[in-house]
């Protein structure tokens, strides 16, 4: 490996995934930046004369590396914070597109989940190759399910009006009822007990 090949890792890789992250909370995770500054200290090592470019770069790389498996387990914390988000929110999600959604939703998260313990079993395992490709998937398969489920906001929005239009309803019944149900009871007890 050449300091070129680190670069375009870099580049091609940890960059875009450290912008995402960073643009979540417009703050960058401490593990993250420890990784990449112990990569570029191994390069500055290189430059200086303190290394050779091989060993340098490898060093460098599997630094990076680790750096982008962290930001993996960020992108996945961030994905089921937002996924809990949307399941709790006030909105009866089995309403939208004829009830598809919801089904959808649940499926598409476990499948998800269970890429992420795919992934996080080979790196417990220490193979750390296989688990670098599955946790690619696992990050592939989170930007697939935001594009479609997440991004369908104005869906949301519609299914909490309606969630609350249905509820105002039934709290509106429910009150009409109890107060029926009370002024029974109360005639009723009134005149067989009050004479």
């Amino acid at each position: 490996m050449d300091v070129k090949k680190v670069f375009e890792f870099y580049n091609n890789r940890v960059k875009p995934l450290y912008c995402e992250i960073e643009a979540r909370n417009n703050t960058l995770p401490a593990e993250l930046l420890f990784e990449i500054h112990a990569a570029f200290d191994h390069l500055k090592r290189y430059h200086i004369g303190e290394e050779t470019e091989t060993i340098a770069c490898d060093r460098a790389h599997s630094h990076l590396k680790r750096g982008l498996l962290d930001a993996f387990k960020l992108k996945l914390k961030y994905f089921n914070e937002d996924a809990r988000q949307m399941m709790s929110c006030k909105a009866d999600l089995t309403l939208i597109d004829n009830g598809a959604f919801y089904p959808a939703f649940v499926a598409d998260r476990h499948k998800i989940i269970e890429m992420a313990k795919e992934a996080r079993l080979k790196e417990a395992n220490r193979d750390r190759e296989h688990a670098f490709v599955c946790w690619v998937n696992t990050a592939l398969a989170i930007d697939e399910f935001t594009e479609k489920h997440f991004a369908r906001h104005d869906h949301l929005s519609w299914a909490q009006l309606k969630t609350s239009r249905l509820l105002g309803k039934d709290s509106i019944r429910g009150i009409i009822i109890g107060i029926i149900s009370s002024s029974i009871v109360w005639f009723f007890t009134s005149r067989y007990f009050c004479n």
